[in-house]
């Protein structure tokens, strides 16, 4: 992939004297003058974009900390680099013992059907192995039902009008043995059954709509997050490495840490009652629980390993608070900074024997069409001008600012919300600009980018260089030969 830099050193020398450029138009053109209405179309129907990382950038990188561990790195020490400020400590026993509950997103309407191949219970109503029950939500209050399973019939009402009704297993099977996996609780679901340990819930929101509630230990919620958010056979991965396990079971071992501190940390921030007023934490776009669907031995392992173990700060005003130790899949080799310090991350590029990390960097093209369609107050797209970078790594860093210059007007936003709305994998990226002639000027802009020009008046912008406007679909006299940059940055000269 080549750097900004790689292309700037293939292009032509910037063209000073460009003010006896065409003879029939104006000497010259105060591009940065050009109102909204004049400019151009965006030159192409697609946006291209390149980009490294994938999620925020906070903290951990997965396949970072698969790198460093496969360098023979242990986990604290993974710990320690991604979440500077902070050193690992133990919770107290009655935190380690605290019951998390988790809203299950997934599972929408007002039903909340229940089976197991083990005896339970439901609203204190027993239900035979291989039975099912549903919860129905019918005004203020829950029906409970009793089938013969997923499908019912639902002839047997067990009770009426009842409260936040749960169903309650009569077994735990014990953690890591996918043979016992059908005696937890299953939450029947049209496109398979969601196993989940400890107990399943029927209630309400605050406004009275019906949610589905998994309420079960904090250790088992850890150790079926574990695999969810970092693949188990990445334990299996290098060398022989500490506790008679290959290098990458460390990996999996500060997966389990920050996992542990991230929802203990949500729990102990919102004083009790949950992030969701309801559940403490949710199942897929908190942390990815999937109950048991990938619990795993290895996994498990790294979990009971490290039980109790969380990140705490060290300093300042939250000194001795359990850190809310954000991660995510890529970093792209250098975290975003802000709640923990940011560092290099020289793990990202890591190749393992299935795959090289694929989200250390990447390409995406966008439609023009979606961006205006996503901002309509646009108009027609014109130009994007990345205006503020947070200064670390390639092209300047992670989008901190940009504005979307339109034919009816411009937006102005973040990098995050841009990348969000469009399914960007990050915030770190840059604009690949698409020729539609040749450039035959460049000029240096305020900061840490340049304009080029192209022989059709176009203006292609690289780095933090601002978009004001170009020639571009409007008829020349004569072709365009080069550009100079305006004193102060006001704009630029074709």
């Amino acid at each position: 992939m080549a750097s900004t830099d790689q292309r700037a050193g293939r292009l032509r020398p910037a063209v000073a004297a460009v003010a006896v450029a065409v003879a029939t138009m104006l000497a010259s053109f105060l591009v940065g003058a050009v109102t909204a209405g004049v400019a151009s179309a965006y030159p192409s129907p697609t946006v291209p974009f390149e980009g490294y990382g994938w999620g925020p950038g906070v903290g951990m990188g997965q396949w970072g900390a698969l790198g460093y561990a496969l360098n023979g790195t242990g986990y604290e020490a993974i710990l320690d680099h991604f979440y500077g400020g902070t050193a690992l400590a133990p919770l107290t026993s009655a935190q380690d013992a605290t019951e998390i509950s988790v809203a299950i997103t997934e599972n929408a309407g007002n039903t909340v059907i229940v089976t197991s191949a083990s005896p339970f219970t439901v609203a204190g109503t027993p239900v035979p192995a291989g039975g099912a029950a549903m919860m129905s939500l019918v005004g203020g209050g829950w029906e409970v039902f009793v089938g013969s399973g997923c499908a019912g019939p639902w002839k047997n009402q067990v009770a009426t009008h009842v409260t936040d009704p749960t169903a309650v297993p009569s077994v735990t099977p014990p953690l890591g043995d996918p043979s016992t996996a059908a005696d937890v609780l299953q939450l029947c679901q049209a496109g398979g059954n969601l196993p989940l340990r400890g107990t399943i819930e029927g209630t309400t929101n605050s406004a009275g709509a019906p949610r589905t509630v998994n309420t079960l230990p904090l250790e088992d919620y850890v150790a079926d997050v574990v695999p969810s958010e970092s693949p188990a056979y990445w334990g299996t991965l290098g060398g022989a490495g500490p506790q008679g396990q290959a290098w990458g079971f460390q990996e999996l071992e500060a997966q389990a840490v920050a996992a542990r501190s991230y929802v203990m940390a949500e729990l102990v921030a919102d004083g009790g009652p949950g992030y969701f007023h309801y559940a403490d934490i949710c199942d897929l776009a908190c942390q990815t629980y999937r109950g048991t669907v990938n619990e795993n031995a290895l996994s498990t392992l790294a979990a009971t390993d490290t039980a109790g173990q969380v990140m705490k700060f060290t300093s300042g005003p939250s000194a001795g608070a359990i850190a809310s130790t954000q991660y995510s899949a890529s970093t792209g080799g250098y975290t975003a900074g802000g709640t923990f310090p940011a560092v290099v991350d020289a793990g990202d590029s890591v190749c393992v024997p299935t795959a090289c990390n694929p989200n250390h960097d990447w390409t995406a093209s966008v439609p023009v069409s979606t961006i205006q369609s996503t901002w309509p107050q646009l108009g027609t797209l014109q130009s994007i001008s990345i205006t503020g970078r947070n200064g670390l790594g390639a092209y300047g860093g992670r989008v901190t600012t940009m504005v979307l210059l339109g034919s009816h007007g411009d937006v102005s936003l973040t990098g995050d919300a841009f990348a969000g709305a469009l399914g960007l994998r990050s915030n770190w990226f840059t604009v690949q600009n698409s020729l539609t002639a040749p450039v035959v000027g460049m000029a240096a802009a305020a900061g840490h980018g340049y304009n080029e020009v192209g022989v059709d008046g176009n203006i292609y912008t690289f780095g933090d260089a601002p978009a004001a406007g170009s020639m571009a679909g409007i008829p020349l006299n004569k072709p365009i030969v080069g550009m100079a940059a305006v004193p102060g940055g006001g704009g630029y000269w074709e």
